[in-house]
């Protein structure tokens, strides 16, 4: 499959200005009802997805990993 810098100077940019607005425009309009289509999640869906994979760790844990990333500023 050619690039897609390949398409516009061999296909694209040959067409009508007209002609590239109207591609344009078809191109917007199909990328936008597919957003559009996607459910939208929330922040608390993302933070929900993200504690599945996240292994838990306990206050003390994340205190020392904290500390020995502040103690690796120092070197």
């Amino acid at each position: 499959m050619p690039s897609i810098e390949t398409i516009y100077r061999e296909t694209v940019r040959p067409l009508p200005v007209d002609e590239q607005i109207r591609l344009a425009d078809m191109i917007r309009e199909k990328v936008s009802s597919e957003l559009k289509s996607k459910p939208k999640l929330s922040a608390l869906d993302i933070m929900e997805s993200l504690r599945a994979t996240t292994p838990r760790r306990s206050a003390a844990e994340i205190d020392e990993e904290l500390r020995a990333e502040s103690d690796s500023w120092d070197d």
